[in-house]
């Protein structure tokens, strides 16, 4: 288990290359021709932004903790089924909810 020290140097690490990320998108977009450079650089901050976002502080627990409800499987089940374009999800959906299963957090004994 990682204490709330490395939790909190990772949360800042993971916001400081969010950001650093971003100015280098707007930096690059001073110099012509480096169209690839700066798509790299633009969706590498708004990732590592998002994990920022996700990742749990004092006050809050991390976003995915309660991701799986009893509702989630479900729901996603019927709305293939009621959506026949989305039946080729099948197999996603699957592999998705066998992850969700075992990525979960486990409740100590």
């Amino acid at each position: 288990m990682v204490n709330e020290d490395d939790l909190r140097r990772r949360r800042i690490y993971v916001g400081l290359l969010a950001i650093v990320a971003l100015i280098g998108y707007v930096a690059v977009g001073f110099y012509p021709g480096n169209d690839g450079l700066r798509g790299a650089l633009l969706r590498v901050g708004l990732v590592m932004g998002a994990f920022w976002l996700a990742l749990p502080t004092k006050t809050r627990p991390s976003a995915w903790k309660g991701m799986m409800s009893g509702w989630t499987a479900p729901g996603l089940i019927i709305t293939a089924l009621v959506m026949p374009r989305l039946k080729f999800m099948f197999p996603v959906v699957a592999i998705i909810l066998l992850l969700a299963y075992f990525a979960r957090p486990r409740k100590r004994k």
